[in-house]
This record gives structure tokens, sequence and C-alpha cells, in this order.
């Protein structure tokens, strides 16, 4: 078993790679599927009402995070 020093005596990491983009673009295709697969197996209809009960959603946390 090896021994690390403690972390206040660790050196400091230094800047890691920017992933945002990435996990945008990986996020974007896997919400296309998602719907994609929606309106396969259940019909167009059910697949723009998850859509938009989505985007409610996240402008409702959106609008709730800036009067807080």
């Amino acid at each position: 078993m090896s021994k690390r020093a403690p972390l206040s005596d660790q050196r400091p990491l230094g800047r890691v790679e920017d992933y945002t983009n990435a996990f945008l673009a990986a996020s974007g295709l896997l919400a296309f599927m998602l719907l994609f697969m929606l309106a396969a197996a259940f019909g167009w209809v059910v697949a723009i009402a998850t859509a938009l009960l989505t985007d409610r959603a996240i402008l409702t946390v959106s609008e709730f995070r800036k009067r807080r």
C-alpha cells in the first residue's frame, strides 16, 4: 500500500480540459433519440407533449433560480 501525502502538502492541480461542449452535444443527441423513440412507440403527440413539458420544467427551474 502506497502512502500519499496529505492534501495540504500536495501541489495544486493545474487547469483541466473543458468538456462543456462535448457534454451539451451528447445531451442534445440523447434528447433527440429519446424524443424520436417516444414518437415511434407512442406517436408524435406524446413526443411533442414530452418536449413541451420538459421545456416548461426547465424554464420554471430557471426562473426559480433567478429569484433566489
